[in-house]
């Protein structure tokens, strides 16, 4: 986004670093997985500067632990920092050699755990004969550790760590060395020698045990990389070893450490996350060189080792997991169950998980947030980073995060903690110290939730999941205007939470479903018919405080229910109506009905019941026109557009009156919640920016339903917006023999007749291709992009049953050489994904390689089909004239497409050509079809 904020941020961190550094890029929706936002990467020869020098950042409070009152509990409670409670961080790993992850606030190792889960640092063994120091320069030396006469090596590559500069793990300004590795065994367990000088000799090499055994560690280069060893028992009969270097080649990781509990970040004395006390132990669980994505099995598998290692030590645990991808099927997804389970077997254990990033749509909260059990933080922008600080003025008031993930099918997030924070990194990532997105709300979730725990534990008294995440919400200060799928409870202050639990109240746990099965009422086409005026919730209780009867409380007159019901033994089920006749305008509708304990109503709810009805325009009878549209700060004014017809076209136009000195970001979700595949990124007007914003869907990209637009005003002003939303004359559906669109006439009044002028346009080529997908691999094609391209487009759409299976997929593109393409990495946030990347001229007449990369959530993947579509875009062409178009209403019209001309192509595409029908009054019905494909076998993916 680049209302306010984004020049505010860039303004202040500039202004206030003592070098020039380009500021990071403002929380643009993107997944959470691995923590949303990316900022800018560092030159790979280490020249960046902090953007802002770390004593300055703690002087300005950076670390924005203000908004959350941790200053004024620590300055109370001095002790109750975290000390006492582990911290998992599941995570694209932690670095431990930074300042500020070396110890904690009582001087006890910080990191004391690391292990990988990703399979990204796996070194492949084979077994040799020790060697003699003449066949190996340094094998005498590694000789005096071991008697074994059988020796393994290995190489460590970075090419298949990705992208520059956390793939350059030495900092020599390339990402193709190799490093070799041999491995031993000694008597005090398995060790690791590597070549990281590449002088051929293993002489000055320092030895490199297990992690858990002396927490060892390497650093290569000048601005290093800090590896270390994780070894595992091999597979009889020869049981060799298994050796994984943990590492953190995206920064994420150690930035959502350092918040959740460093302490002296930076060697800056009283620098500390939320909980400097915590211990933290790093689960790597993503491939970073495919994006940060998880892998089969990755979060189970650390989830499970997090709980039996805090288990064995008899420590309390908190969990943060900054990752998440979109819902498909709200309530439905294998990873959800996988971590309620966990919590249910683990009620001391607090999890807290991201949001998401595809704010500020309603149902786009990402799991496994979406868990019922999971405390799930959305985000909130600090006024701290809206401005340079001015003597006598005080500092911007925090905003909800324009970008921070809601709920809607389901009654999330819990709460909201703060969204962008200036945090450790490792030293190859220096200049990205502030990173923004909810990825940097769970740790501080996870550390509010460590300083209750803590306290709690120094007190003697037992600390349940229940009773923390509840008093979490109990001091949660909801921001004006935001509803509570929004914001949940909103934002907590951390004494109130402490006071909570002083007063003795419990928490309590109970699973709530709608009728639909997921957790919130959430009727997004409006009511079904007459009779839809009832909604029946189903409650179950799991765990914590079980009361025997529920006071139920209503907050909007159109809802009502019962005073109170008492709870059955298994299931409860309660009945709210809703006063229909109350909402019949365009809209929307939010209402809660909470239920408490009638015993200890101060304690707060015990589930609310959350119910949320969109009256949307049908713009196949109206042209919504909305003009002069006045926008508070940090408001999102929302539209919501009904399309009955899959093929239709829709034009969304925002304009600002005054663009000279005000902004606005604009925003178009699909039915399901998706960003639209047509505008995936937000879209800025203002100030330096174009003063309108027009967001088409053409016909291919249609999908039936009630799409949201969302216009946000920036954080500290006001704005004024014109909106107009309308559908095209005509829907364009492709005929089934393929050379031709059938139109039909698409609103208007009954027996009317819709007309415009057809024109073609050659803008590219394209070809599909089926993917059958084996499970464990990831899955390739190669195509050779033509010399007339600019732009590549992949699509992959897989079914939502399978989505609700993974925890991640990404698509990532190879050159010739196995480096990454420039932009050619993508996680995928949904069943439907887009990829689109600039081609340049190095990129064009080569073959390139697409692969589509894809994780179970359970360990075992299974065979899985989906389809690809790639396209090559850069032609704009007239390809000719159509005849005058003529559509009576309720009748069909067959478009014939021109022939294809002649074009380089790569094998097996066709001609893409884009249809127009323009009306006399401007109004646009568009289409890309391909024709005459030029194929030589259908082909697929292997």
């Amino acid at each position: 986004m680049k209302p306010a904020a984004l020049f505010a941020l860039v303004f202040f961190a500039t202004a206030c670093a003592t070098t020039k550094a380009s500021g990071p890029k403002a929380p643009t929706p993107v997944k959470a997985a691995p923590g949303g936002p990316q900022a800018p990467s560092a030159p790979a020869d280490g020249s960046r500067a902090p953007i802002v020098e770390p004593a300055v950042a703690y002087m300005l409070g950076l670390m924005p632990l203000k908004s959350t009152g941790v200053d004024v509990f620590r300055a109370t409670h001095p002790t109750y920092d975290g000390r006492g409670v582990l911290i998992a961080i599941l995570d694209s790993g932690v670095d431990p050699g930074v300042p500020g992850l070396v110890v904690t606030s009582t001087g006890a190792p910080k990191v004391i755990e690391l292990r990988d889960f990703s399979g990204e640092g796996r070194i492949a063994l084979t077994p040799f004969p020790a060697p003699t120091e003449n066949e190996m320069k340094g094998a005498a030396r590694i000789g005096r550790l071991t008697t074994a006469t059988t020796w393994y090596r290995g190489v460590f590559r970075e090419l298949p760590l990705g992208k520059m500069p956390g793939a350059d793990v030495n900092g020599n300004g390339r990402n193709t060395d190799e490093f070799p590795v041999v491995v031993v065994k000694a008597s005090d367990g398995w060790v690791a020698f590597l070549d990281t000088n590449l002088d051929g000799s293993f002489e000055d090499e320092m030895p490199l045990h297990d992690y858990r055994q002396g927490r060892e560690m390497i650093a290569l280069g000048r601005k290093p990389l800090s590896i270390v060893a994780n070894f595992s028992a091999g597979a009889p009969p020869d049981s060799a070893p298994v050796l994984d270097l943990f590492f953190d080649t995206s920064g994420h990781g150690t930035h959502v450490a350092g918040i959740a509990a460093g302490y002296n970040l930076f060697d800056v004395s009283g620098f500390t996350g939320v909980a400097p006390g915590a211990q933290i132990m790093g689960l790597k669980i993503a491939n970073n060189a495919r994006g940060g994505v998880t892998v089969h099995g990755s979060m189970m598998r650390a989830i499970d080792y997090a709980g039996r290692y805090a288990a064995q030590r008899n420590l309390p645990l908190v969990l943060n997991m900054s990752f998440g991808v979109g819902n498909e099927h709200e309530g439905r997804a294998v990873i959800d169950s996988v971590v309620d389970a966990f919590l249910l077997a683990h009620p001391e254990a607090v999890f807290a998980i991201s949001a998401g990033n595809d704010g500020p749509g309603w149902s786009t909260l990402g799991f496994p947030g979406s868990a019922n059990l999971a405390l799930s933080v959305g985000a909130v922008f600090p006024g701290v980073f809206t401005g340079p600080p001015r003597q006598g003025v005080p500092p911007a008031r925090d905003v909800l995060g324009w970008f921070s993930s809601r709920g809607g099918e389901l009654a999330k997030p819990d709460i909201v903690t703060p969204g962008v924070a200036f945090s450790s990194v490792p030293r190859w990532d220096t200049g990205n110290e502030i990173k923004p997105g909810t990825s940097m709300s769970s740790p501080h979730a996870a550390g509010l939730a460590a300083c209750l725990v803590s306290a709690l534990t120094q007190e003697g008294r037992r600390a349940t999941s229940a009773d923390i995440v509840q008093a979490l919400r109990m001091s949660g200060r909801p921001f004006n205007g935001a509803r509570v799928i929004d914001d949940g409870a909103g934002m907590p202050l951390l004494e109130a939470a402490y006071q909570w639990l002083e007063g003795g109240h419990q928490g309590s746990i109970y699973a709530v479903k709608a009728s639909t099965g997921v957790t919130a009422a959430f009727r997004r086409n409006g009511f079904a018919g007459p009779e839809d005026s009832i909604e029946t919730f189903t409650v179950r209780h799991l765990g914590g405080l079980r009361a025997a009867e529920f006071a139920l409380r209503a907050n909007v007159p159109w809802l009502s229910v019962d005073d109170s019901v008492d709870a059955a033994p298994r299931a409860t089920e309660i009945a709210v109506k809703y006063a229909r006749g109350a909402l019949t305008a365009p809209g929307f509708y939010v209402g809660t009905v909470t239920a408490l304990n009638p015993r200890d109503p101060v304690a707060g709810p015990l589930f609310t019941l959350v119910n949320t009805v969109i009256v949307p325009t049908d713009l196949a009878t109206k042209v919504l026109f909305d003009e002069r549209r006045a926008i508070g700060p940090a408001t999102v004014q929302r539209y919501f557009l009904r399309v009955s017809q899959d093929d239709a076209t829709l034009r969304a136009t925002v304009t600002l009156p005054d663009s000279q000195s005000q902004q606005a970001t604009v925003r178009l979700y699909e039915p399901n919640g998706a960003p639209a595949r047509s505008a995936r990124d937000d879209i800025d007007i203002g100030e330096q920016d174009a003063g309108s914003a027009v967001i088409t869907v053409r016909a291919e990209d249609m999908v039936a339903g009630v799409y949201e637009l969302d216009v946000v005003a920036p954080p500290l002003a006001a704005t004024t917006v014109t909106v107009r939303a309308e559908l095209g004359p005509v829907a364009l559906a492709a005929t089934p023999q393929g050379g031709g669109l059938e139109a039909s006439s698409v609103g208007g009044v009954e027996g009317s007749t819709s007309t415009g002028a057809v024109a073609y346009r050659l803008v590219g080529a394209e070809r599909g291709y089926p993917i059958a997908g084996r499970g464990q691999p990831a899955e390739s094609l190669q195509v050779r992009a033509p010399r007339w391209a600019k732009r590549m487009e992949v699509d992959l759409d897989v079914p939502a049953d399978l989505w609700d299976e993974l925890t991640d997929l990404s698509v990532t593109i190879y050159d010739s050489t196995g480096q990454q393409v420039r932009g050619g990495n993508q996680p995928v946030n949904y069943a439907f994904g887009r990829m689109s990347l600039a081609l340049s001229d190095s990129l064009t007449g080569i073959p390139l390689t697409v692969e589509f990369f894809p994780a179970f959530a359970r360990p075992r993947g299974h065979a899985w089909r989906g389809t690809a579509r790639i396209r090559f875009l850069g032609l704009d062409a007239a390809a000719g004239e159509g005849k005058p178009l003529s559509v009576v209403a309720g009748g069909r019209s067959v478009i014939r497409l021109p022939n294809a001309p002649s074009l380089d192509m790569p094998e097996g595409f066709g001609t893409l050509i884009e249809t127009r029908v323009t009306t006399p009054t401007g109004s646009v019905s568009a289409r890309r079809a391909v024709v005459a494909p030029q194929s030589r076998g259908a082909g697929g993916v292997k």
